[in-house]
C-alpha cells in the first residue's frame, strides 16, 4: 500500500515537472516576440533606450549578418537555405526593409539644392539671357510738343458764337512717348521719326529715360521721315549698347522678341516691357499712303506684341542681337492684334549713319525718265506687251547712263517686283537712298537683260 503511494507520488513529480518547463519556453518566447515587435514597430524608443542611433545598431546587425551566409540568405553549410537576414528590419540599405526616417531628412537638404539648380537652369531661357543683353540699352522717349491749336476760350466755347467771335490761336505743349536703343557708345540712339515728329510739329523736347532710372537729355541729331526713322544724341557716363545683328541673318520662323515702352508705363518705373513671339515673315512692302511722306519696305512682320509706345523699340532675336525696329500695326481696334511690322536693322544702319554723318537723308538721283506704255505708243512701236514704262529720256553721264540703259528700253520689273505704269514704277524707286543699288529687268529688241542702277546723290 505504501509502496503504490510512493510510486504515485513520483508518478505526480514526472507529470508536473515537463509543464513548468513549457511554461518557462512560453514566457521566453513571448518576451522575445514583444522585443522584435518594438525593434520593427518602434526604432526611435529602442534607440532611445539603448543611449545610441539606430543606424548604429543596424550597422552592427548588418556586420555580424554579413558573417554568417545562412543569415543573409545564402545557402548554408548544410545544403539548406538559410533564412533572409536580420538586416531589413533595421533598415539595412538595399535590403528593402524599412527606411530610417532621420536618414531619409538628412538627405531632403541636397535634393531640394539639385531641384532648385534644375528650376533656375531651366528658367534661364535663351529669351532671358537675350534680354538681360539688350534690355540695358533700351530707353523711353519723352517727346514734348508745342502744338497750335485754333479755337475758342471756355466762355464762347459754342458754335453759335463762331458767327460773331472770331477763333484765337491757341498754344500748348502736348507729350508723346515711345521707345528707341543705342546703337553707338557715342550716346547715339535710334528711334522712330513719328516719335519726336508729328506731322509738321518737332518736338521741342525729348529726353530719354534709362533702365537705370536716369533721365537724359536728348539732341535731334536728324529724322528721315521717308524712312520713319530718327537719330537722337545723349551725353552721360557708362551708357549702355545693344548689340546690332544682320538683315541677311534674320530666319522665319525664330524667336522674335520686342522690348520696349508700352502705353508710355515704363516712364515712371523705368523698366521696359518685354513681348515675345517668332519672325512670321519678311520682306513685306506697303503702298505708301495718299498724302503719306513714308514708304516702308522690306519690312519683317512678328507676332510678337507692339503696343502703342513700342515705337522706335528694337526687335531683338535670341542671341539678344537688334534685328529691327519696331513701327507698326496693323489693327482695326488700334491695338495689338498680332501682325505687328519692324524696319530691318540693315536699312535702320545706314539711315542712322546718313542722319548722323549729314544731319538729314541727302536726295537720291538717277537721271531716268520713264512714260506709261499707252494703246497709241505701243501701236507705234510695236510692243505686244503693254506691262512695264518705257524710257524717254535718259541724262548724260547720270547713274542711268552709267547702267547701261538706252532711250526706247521697256523696264518691265524693279528690284523683282513686275511694274504695270508709272505710278507703279515710281512708287518702286521712291524711298531708295543714295548708294542704293536698283535691279532691273529691261526688255530691248524682243529680249529681256538684267541692268543694275546705283542712285547717286542729287
Amino acid at each position: 500500500m505504501q509502496n503504490l503511494g510512493e510510486r504515485h507520488s513520483g508518478y505526480a513529480t514526472a507529470r508536473r515537472t515537463p509543464m513548468a518547463v513549457w511554461y518557462i519556453l512560453a514566457a521566453f518566447v513571448g518576451a522575445l516576440l514583444g522585443i522584435v515587435f518594438l525593434v520593427v514597430a518602434y526604432p526611435e524608443a529602442l534607440s532611445t533606450l539603448g543611449g545610441g542611433p539606430a543606424a548604429g545598431n543596424a550597422n552592427s546587425t548588418q556586420t555580424s549578418i554579413h558573417e554568417s551566409p545562412a543569415s543573409s540568405g545564402q545557402p548554408g553549410s548544410d545544403g539548406q537555405t538559410g533564412q533572409p537576414g536580420r538586416g531589413s528590419a533595421f533598415g539595412a540599405p538595399g535590403t528593402g526593409g524599412i527606411a530610417d526616417p532621420r536618414a531619409e531628412s538628412r538627405r531632403s537638404p541636397a535634393r531640394l539644392i539639385a531641384a532648385n539648380e534644375a528650376i533656375t537652369t531651366s528658367r534661364r531661357t535663351s529669351i532671358v539671357s537675350a534680354v538681360e543683353r539688350a534690355g540695358p540699352a533700351v530707353v523711353s522717349i519723352v517727346a514734348t510738343f508745342q502744338m497750335q491749336r485754333r479755337g475758342f476760350s471756355s466762355m464762347f466755347d459754342d458754335p453759335f458764337f463762331g458767327h460773331f467771335v472770331v477763333p484765337r490761336l491757341y498754344t500748348r505743349e502736348e507729350p508723346n512717348t515711345g521707345s528707341g536703343v543705342i546703337i553707338d557708345e557715342a550716346g547715339y540712339i535710334v528711334t522712330n521719326a513719328h516719335v519726336v515728329q508729328l506731322g509738321d510739329y518737332t518736338a521741342r523736347r525729348i529726353r530719354a529715360v534709362l533702365t537705370d532710372g536716369r533721365s537724359l537729355a536728348c539732341t535731334l541729331v536728324g529724322v528721315d521721315v521717308m524712312s520713319d526713322l530718327a537719330v537722337l544724341h545723349v551725353e552721360g557716363e557708362d551708357i549702355p549698347v545693344a548689340a546690332l545683328g544682320r538683315s541677311d541673318d534674320i530666319m522665319t520662323g525664330e524667336w522674335a522678341i520686342t522690348i520696349g515702352n508700352p502705353l508710355g508705363l515704363a516712364v515712371e518705373d523705368a523698366q521696359p516691357a518685354v513681348a515675345v513671339g517668332v519672325v512670321s515673315a519678311l520682306g513685306r512692302n506697303f503702298r505708301r499712303q495718299q498724302g503719306s511722306r513714308t514708304v516702308y519696305r522690306d519690312m519683317i512682320q512678328t507676332d510678337a506684341t507692339i503696343n502703342p509706345g513700342n515705337s522706335g523699340g528694337p526687335l531683338v532675336n535670341a542671341f539678344g542681337e537688334v534685328i529691327g525696329i519696331n513701327t507698326f500695326i496693323l489693327s482695326e481696334s488700334g491695338g495689338s492684334e498680332g501682325v505687328g511690322f519692324a524696319i530691318p536693322i540693315d536699312r535702320v544702319r545706314r539711315v542712322a549713319d546718313e542722319l548722323i554723318q549729314y544731319g538729314g537723308p541727302r536726295r537720291g538721283w538717277t537721271g531716268l525718265s520713264v512714260i506709261d506704255i499707252t494703246e497709241y505708243v505701243a501701236q507705234e512701236l510695236n510692243i505686244a506687251n503693254r506691262q512695264g514704262v518705257l524710257v524717254n529720256e535718259i541724262d548724260p553721264d547720270s547713274p542711268a547712263d552709267a547702267a547701261g540703259i538706252l532711250v526706247m528700253d521697256v523696264i518691265r520689273k524693279i528690284n523683282g517686283e513686275v511694274v504695270a505704269s508709272y505710278p507703279e514704277a515710281r512708287e518702286a524707286l521712291y524711298g531708295s537712298l543714295v548708294g542704293d543699288s536698283i535691279e532691273l529687268e529691261v526688255e530691248r529688241d524682243g529680249r529681256l537683260m538684267p541692268l543694275v542702277l546705283h542712285i547717286a546723290e542729287l
